[in-house]
């Protein structure tokens, strides 16, 4: 399954309304009549190459590559949220630590996606699990980044923003060889962020973040890794401190039209880390909740 793949992929629609309003999605149910959203989408056909056998796709070239790691958790693990935090994400932290020769490492957070068999038909009521997402993104903006070191680092956060940072994000299935929904990731050079990008909030009851929305561009070149197995990792920007360096990468699922019929519904973990480069004798231990507070 080399080949090329066609498929449709949502984005932003480049609607008058941005020049007025920030594009927004609650997660929660509002009152006074407010919106959950005023995200406007619109879906463009894709096309979708594969990264095997692609040598010259390296993190600091597109802004992904693959990346080998042997997972300490069997498939069951993944349903204890203890193990992941307490055993599979320090032992990331470590293999990208070493993988990206960085100074520290330190694990945000994770997410474990398994597909209901109808999706993306919606049946009205909440899942189970988190699903794939079909929208063209980018997790963070840069000023989000730095917001999020100066709460966790209240007392030495410039010093870090100074040294240059990342933020990685690690994903790949708990069962292989997966080809249903797979994460397409589009080439950082294709990407003209003055135009493609615009800035969205994501709120929370306790907290909020900001992301990247991606408007549509014939330019982009997409990737998936197909046949994807439990040890290839696929790892990419969504933050980079340098603008001299690979930037942050639009990123979303696809419906594989190669898929078979008999594969089971796509399960996958996606995590994301800060990978930090300052050369600080010792790293302090991170002071607050980038999940639980905003700080403008």
């Amino acid at each position: 399954m080399s080949a090329s793949v066609h498929a449709p992929m949502y984005f932003l629609q480049s609607s008058p309304i941005y020049e007025t309003v920030k594009p927004y999605s609650l997660r929660f149910p509002p009152g006074d009549g407010l919106e959950q959203s005023n995200v406007l989408s619109e879906s463009h056909l894709i096309q979708v190459d594969s990264m095997r056998d692609r040598p010259e796709l390296k993190l600091e070239t597109c802004g992904f590559e693959v990346m080998p790691f042997d997972s300490p958790l069997s498939y069951e693990d993944f349903a204890d949220g203890h193990k992941i935090a307490h055993v599979l994400l320090p032992a990331m932290c470590r293999r990208l630590k070493e993988h990206l020769s960085a100074r520290h490492v330190v694990a945000l957070d994770f997410s474990v996606r398994r597909r209901h068999a109808g999706f993306p038909v919606s049946t009205g009521d909440d899942y189970d699990h988190d699903q794939p997402t079909t929208m063209a993104h980018i997790d963070f903006s840069t000023e989000e980044g730095e917001r999020m070191l100066r709460v966790m680092y209240p007392d030495k956060a410039e010093e870090i923003i100074a040294g240059g940072w990342k933020l990685i994000n690690t994903w790949n299935p708990l069962r292989g060889p997966l080809n249903d929904w797979p994460l397409a990731i589009c080439d950082a050079r294709t990407v003209n962020r003055e135009v493609d990008l615009m800035p969205g909030d994501i709120v929370y009851t306790e907290w909020a973040t900001e992301n990247l929305q991606v408007h549509y561009s014939d330019k982009y070149k997409w990737y998936y890794l197909p046949d994807q197995m439990v040890n290839e990792v696929l790892i990419f920007k969504s933050g980079e401190s340098s603008p001299a360096k690979a930037q942050a990468v639009p990123h979303g699922s696809f419906c594989n039209p190669r898929v078979k019929a008999s594969e089971h519904p796509r399960e996958s973990i996606d995590s994301r880390f800060f990978v930090f480069d300052a050369p600080l004798d010792e790293y302090p231990k991170v002071e607050g909740n980038v999940f639980s507070q905003r700080t403008h």
